[in-house]
């Protein structure tokens, strides 16, 4: 039944998971209110807030890595332009982005701000090309104007991530580093006249030339990506350390954040800094040193990457054994811990923030992994599967949602990986599309309240997977229906993951502690087909989105999810 499924148009397949269309049914159908008898499997939504939801855990991360080519937002481009291919920009607008993430990445620390903009004193009219952390190039064809520009034609907020390489790495001295994370600062907020520190060029005035006389108002600033990675590479280097006299990494790293902080609120003190977890020890400093000045911490989130063989009770597992439900079973348990009902949650978050006092910003996280098999064959290579695993890390978001403000997906555009949102065809052939995973954070997007509700589960079953897959982990217990409840003024919104392969799952969702509420109620789905490559008559996207209108008595709900999708179930308020 799931070959034929995966094959045949999604109107089809909505019928037969009873999903299709936006017209109310006629006669009761299995699965509504009016049906005499009632699942086992029940959630009780109560009228209890338990905190926020930020509209920006659902960001992203428009990154463009030098490795690979021009693999990244740079590829979106129309050829021999600055400009992203309208497809692209039409899709950018469908996604609704809160917050946006640029340019970097793992490069942003090898790299000169001003080699992304145009009219610099004392170098040609070109952009030159930026070399990376690996030394490969990438052109600067779109750069902080265009990225800035698409900011404000999306409505969304900008992170700019600047320069701390050069700090910790030592290529310039503290000050002169410092100044030049600055100088970007002022380049993308300082008014025209503006008074500057002594000795920096006149960046407003440049970017005035360059088309943009009012400051864009880039409210937050990220210094420096993945720093506990240059610290663990200078804690190994004993000739760097000898040379520098450095021993002292935390104290070391707290320094040189220092300076950049102050800098960057000379130009603009209104800026939020975000700036990254290195230790326990480092955070301490950090808030001992700089309190408030700081105002996000960053963790980044990644899961499976490369798989090279498979697993179970720690013993090489044979992979003729393994079948695709083994696998969909492992790649949609994500995170790799969950609760004591086995629904997804990332363990300590939640702490990180109530002991550090700040706030936390995943400002990067995805489902990211791949096949590395030799001479092997995997059952199952499904974009749509790891769209499913990604759903997982955003009910943990929100769970965490006392302690996670911002969460950007990566990666937003790009043409090679597995977990781009949208993918581009670089020599502009093929139109863009979206990808699954980059669809569930859209979905999400749109379809969410800005409070978590309270909410109680009964009979929920559970599975085992037993299996490693690169850094997917066996866990003994993993929810088939990962659930949670948020609301709004409008709205409250019933979200749910069914993980079940095969089987659709009947539900009873008990909101009677919500008076008054009309009987009626809008069932979003998202689903699609495991096959990656479309065949004959598929769209080249694998995910689908779906709705219908259901009734219910105003008080009990009864909804079937279709196996292998997501829901979110729309219930207004009157």
């Amino acid at each position: 039944m799931r070959r034929f499924i995966c094959c045949i148009p999604v109107m089809v397949l909505c019928l037969i998971n009873g999903c299709a269309g936006s017209t109310k049914a006629e006669t009761p159908l299995p699965g509504t209110a009016e049906s005499a008898e009632k699942p086992e499997i029940r959630f009780s939504v109560e009228n209890n807030e338990l905190h926020d939801i930020d509209d920006r855990i659902f960001g992203h991360f428009l990154e463009r890595p030098s490795w690979g080519g021009e693999i990244g937002v740079e590829a979106g481009l129309t050829p021999g332009t600055h400009e992203l291919q309208p497809e692209v920009l039409k899709r950018l607008h469908e996604m609704r982005i809160p917050i946006l993430r640029f340019p970097g990445g793992t490069d942003v620390d090898y790299m000169d701000w001003r080699d992304m903009i145009d009219n610099v004193p004392g170098r040609g009219k070109e952009r030159p090309k930026s070399k990376g952390i690996r030394g490969n190039e990438v052109t600067n064809n779109f750069g902080y104007d265009e990225f800035l520009r698409l900011c404000k034609d999306l409505k969304t907020e900008p992170i700019v991530v600047v320069n701390f390489g050069d700090a910790l790495l030592k290529k310039k001295t503290l000050k002169d580093a410092a100044m030049h994370a600055a100088s970007l600062v002022a380049y993308c907020n300082s008014p025209q006249g503006a008074k500057l520190p002594e000795g920096m060029v006149d960046w407003p005035s440049i970017r005035a030339i360059n088309g943009n006389k009012k400051p864009y108002g880039v409210k937050y600033f990220q210094i420096g990506n993945e720093t506990w990675g240059i610290l663990r590479h200078l804690k190994q280097n004993k000739e760097w350390q000898n040379k520098h006299g450095v021993t002292d990494f935390d104290k070391f790293y707290v320094e040189c954040l220092e300076a950049y902080v102050n800098a960057v609120h000379e130009i603009d003190p209104g800026i939020s800094i975000i700036v990254d977890v290195v230790s326990v020890e480092n955070v301490k400093l950090v808030r001992e040193k700089l309190g408030d000045k700081v105002e996000f911490l960053v963790k980044h989130f990644y899961i499976p990457w490369s798989i090279k063989e498979v697993k179970k009770d720690d013993k090489p597992f044979p992979l003729e054994d393994l079948t695709a439900e083994d696998v969909w079973k492992a790649w949609v348990a994500i995170p790799n811990k969950g609760n004591d009902k086995g629904e997804s949650v990332i363990p300590g978050l939640t702490e990180l923030g109530k002991k550090s006092g700040y706030r936390l910003a995943v400002t990067e996280w995805n489902w990211n992994g791949w096949w590395r098999l030799k001479g092997a064959k995997p059952p199952l290579d499904s974009s749509f599967a790891k769209g499913i695993g990604a759903a997982g890390f955003l009910h943990a978001f929100m769970r965490a949602g006392d302690a996670v403000k911002i969460a950007c997906q990566s990666m937003t555009v790009g043409r090679s990986w597995g977990i781009t949102c949208i993918h581009v065809d670089s020599e502009y052939k093929t139109p863009a599309f979206f990808m699954p995973t980059g669809q569930v954070t859209m979905f999400y997007s749109k379809y969410h309240g800005n409070k978590m509700l309270s909410m109680n589960s009964e009979n929920v079953p559970t599975y085992e997977q037993p299996f490693r897959m690169g850094s997917v982990r066996p866990r003994k217990k993993v929810a088939c229906i990962d659930a949670l409840a948020t609301a709004d003024d409008k709205a409250i919104y019933f979200h749910a993951i069914n993980r079940n392969f095969s089987k659709p799952m009947e539900i009873l969702v008990d909101l009677s502690k919500f008076p008054d509420l009309p009987k009626k109620a809008v069932h979003h789905i998202f689903t699609g087909r495991l096959n990656d490559k479309p065949e004959e008559g598929q769209s080249r996207e694998a995910g689908r989105f779906a709705e219908k209108e259901v009734a219910f008595d105003g008080k009990l709900l009864v909804i079937t999810l279709p196996e292998s999708s997501i829901s979110c179930i729309i219930i207004p308020r009157k």
